[in-house]
């Protein structure tokens, strides 16, 4: 029974990561707005090297950049504690009910990810071959967009398979009449702890 509990409590492990990934996406989040808060005070005053709208917009793709970083590992680290510790009060979209929606949930922030970095690149112009470059971002953009496309129907088609929760209710509620009917032919009362606990009292 003791092994049982230790191994039980050891998934209290995982909250190494789901801080460290929290503190590690605030972090980001702060560096991002630091740099927005920078990146508008450039706008308006009219200073700096914010002389071309592509500079601009290299500046904007990579605050995003951070941003996207950020809400990756913070989906990370709810997805883990919900995974493992308990249920938090979140949005729907971010409740995680298995690996499977952890996993597809990082997969698309990593290839929007992948796409602004090679967007950011592009704007850059510093490669000289560019192509070769491009391909090295799509390869891994395209692979992971196939898998979300076949996790997405596996998962589908496992919840059709699964009966609807009326279903379910109905089959409760069934089986539960049943029940209380044989109770009621064997002589056993409806409530039999209650009348226990009364009785107690009673004396």
């Amino acid at each position: 029974m003791k092994v049982v509990r230790f191994i039980a409590g050891m998934r209290y492990f995982v909250l190494i990561p789901v801080i460290g990934l929290a503190i590690t996406a605030g972090i980001l989040f702060i560096k991002g707005g630091i740099d927005l808060l920078d990146f508008l005070y450039e706008m308006i005053a009219g200073i700096g090297e914010m002389d071309t709208k592509s500079t601009i917009i290299i500046e904007l793709v990579e605050i995003v950049h951070l941003f996207l970083v950020g809400t990756v590992l913070f989906i990370t680290s709810f997805g883990l504690y919900q995974l493992f510790i308990q249920p938090l009060p979140l949005p729907a979209w971010l409740e995680i009910n298995d690996i499977e929606e952890l996993e597809l949930n990082l997969v698309g922030l990593t290839a929007v990810v992948l796409a602004v970095n090679f967007l950011s690149v592009v704007l850059e112009q510093h490669e000289d071959n560019l192509a070769l470059y491009g391909i090295g971002y799509a390869l891994p953009i395209a692979a992971l967009s196939y898998f979300i496309k076949v996790r997405s129907k596996t998962i589908d088609n496992g919840k059709e398979n699964l009966p609807a929760s009326s279903e379910i209710n109905s089959q409760v509620s069934e089986a539960n009449r049943v029940l209380y009917k044989k109770g009621n032919e064997a002589g056993i009362p409806k409530y039999p702890f209650k009348e226990e606990k009364t009785g107690k009292k009673e004396k």
